[in-house]
């Protein structure tokens, strides 16, 4: 798969190009709000609860949360809202690998997102809820070594549903 640079971050061509696409082709001139970025996100990506806090999403695998400092970078910057949208993009190819890994294990509930910081970082944040009631959850970078989300994703929820990582109060967990 080729891949393009954005800062530390390595997207899909692909998603580079599509994001490139849709800023071209809308009328330049005219400055967004943060507000009415959040809103072209939300029409990008149908199906993903994209919020300014973790605190609205739902339960599933298709949730990002957006620092409003890179909203208002957006709609500031074009090239920047290329950047941005090719990221955003780019986290679709995790989304079977997460839907594999629910059909898998349908005792435990999972709500996974993604976390794109003032700083630009993109970070992957699961809960885990078990059968008993547990709540275990781990958050995680993409590695340099990793081209793409769904290798990591993969490694780090066997170790989340294997108990290897701490619960919300710190605790080591180990499930059955």
């Amino acid at each position: 798969m080729a891949m393009q640079q954005i800062g530390a971050i390595n997207v899909s061509q692909t998603s580079y190009k599509r994001a490139r696409e849709i800023v071209e082709n809308k009328p330049q001139g005219v400055k967004k709000s943060a507000d009415e970025v959040l809103e072209s996100l939300r029409k990008m990506m149908p199906g993903w609860t994209i919020s300014t806090t973790s605190a609205d999403w739902t339960a599933g695998v298709r949730n990002i949360e957006i620092d409003r400092d890179v909203l208002e970078r957006m709609a500031e910057d074009p090239e920047a809202m290329v950047r941005i949208k090719a990221l955003i993009l780019d986290l679709e190819e995790a989304v079977p690998v997460l839907e594999e890994w629910k059909r898998e294990n349908k005792g435990q509930s999972l709500t996974f997102g993604f976390d794109l910081a003032a700083n630009g970082q993109v970070q992957a944040i699961a809960l885990l809820r078990t059968l008993w009631g547990e709540e275990v959850r781990t958050t995680f970078d993409l590695p340099a070594e990793r081209n793409t989300w769904s290798a990591i994703i993969q490694d780090k929820l066997n170790a989340l549903s294997q108990g290897q990582v701490e619960n919300v109060e710190g605790q080591r967990s180990w499930l059955a």
